[in-house]
C-alpha cells in the first residue's frame, strides 16, 4: 500500500549552483552521493520523512530515464517516488491498470561517507511519466537514506501539496483513483485552474487541467515541460511564493 511521498525529484544543470541557490532560498540542503547510473545528487529533508532530490549528471548519460527531461525539456520539477510497504503488489496493480512502467530493478547510492545505500523501485514512462509516481521500496533501512538535517532556516517542515498539470483527468481519475480512493474537486480562480486532489499520508496531489488558455498551465502543457506544476511546503516561517528564475525553474510556494 502506498503511504506518501517519499521524495520529489529536481534535475538541474549544474549540482554544486543548485546547492547554494536552494541554500540561499532557507534550506539545509546535504550532499547524497552518487548513483552507478551517472547521476548524483543533493538532498533536502523534511520532519514529515519526505525529501527533495537535486539531482544533475557527472558523466554523460542519455540512456537514463531523465536524461532527456534535463536536457530536452528544461529540468525542474520532473518527477515523484511515492513510499509503499509493498512494492511488488503496487506494482502489479498500476500494470494491471495499464501504467506504462519498468520492471522493478535494484539501484544503489553511494553516500560521500562511503554508506553504499540500496533499493528497489521502477520508473514510469511516456505519458505517465511525471504524472504517476514511481514507487520505492528500501533494502538497507531507510533513514539511512533520508536526510537527517530536517531544520530549515526559512521553518519549512514538509510537503503540502504537489501540483501537476494536465489536459485531461482520465489517467489521474483511473490510476490514482485506484491507488488512493477518491479524490475531491478543487478549483484555483489564480491559475484559472480546476481538477481533482488524492490526499494520502498529510501530502496531497493535485491534477489540474487549464479553464482556458490564458490559464498559465496551458502553457506548461503546451511547451511540453514537465508535467509536475508545482510544490508548496508547510512552513512554520514566513510564507510566500518564490519566482522561479530563483529556484531552477519549479514554483515553489510556502504556506
Amino acid at each position: 500500500m502506498i503511504t506518501g511521498i517519499d521524495h520529489i525529484v529536481i534535475a538541474v544543470n549544474d549540482l554544486d549552483t543548485a546547492i547554494e541557490t536552494y541554500t540561499n532560498l532557507g534550506f539545509t540542503v546535504v550532499e547524497g552521493g552518487k548513483h552507478p547510473t551517472g547521476s548524483y545528487n543533493a538532498l533536502i529533508g523534511f520532519d514529515d520523512g519526505a525529501y527533495i532530490e537535486i539531482l544533475a549528471f557527472y558523466e554523460e548519460a542519455p540512456d537514463h530515464p531523465w536524461w532527456d527531461l534535463l536536457h530536452q525539456r528544461g529540468g525542474g520539477l520532473i518527477d515523484f517516488c511515492m513510499v509503499t510497504d509493498d512494492i511488488r503488489g503496487d506494482h502489479a496493480k498500476m500494470r494491471e491498470l495499464g501504467v506504462d512502467m519498468s520492471d522493478i530493478v535494484d539501484l544503489s547510492r553511494k553516500r560521500p561517507d562511503g554508506y553504499l545505500l540500496e533499493w528497489i523501485n521502477n520508473k514510469t514512462y511516456d505519458e505517465y511519466q511525471g504524472v504517476i509516481p514511481f514507487i520505492i521500496e528500501d533494502k538497507t533501512p531507510r533513514e539511512e537514506r533520508v536526510p537527517k538535517e530536517t531544520d530549515h532556516a526559512n521553518g519549512v517542515t514538509g510537503i503540502h501539496t504537489m501540483t501537476f498539470a494536465v489536459a485531461d483527468f482520465d489517467i489521474p481519475q483511473e490510476i490514482m483513483g485506484a491507488m488512493l480512493g477518491e479524490p475531491e474537486s478543487v478549483t484555483y480562480d489564480d491559475i484559472k485552474a480546476s481538477g481533482l486532489r488524492f490526499t494520502i499520508g498529510g501530502h496531497n496531489l493535485e491534477y489540474l487541467a487549464p479553464d482556458d488558455e490564458s490559464s498559465p498551465l496551458h502553457d506548461h502543457i503546451e511547451n511540453n515541460k514537465p508535467v509536475p506544476y508545482r510544490v508548496s511546503f508547510k512552513t512554520t516561517g514566513d510564507t510566500g511564493t518564490f519566482d522561479p528564475s530563483d529556484t531552477e525553474g519549479v514554483h515553489i510556494t510556502l504556506v
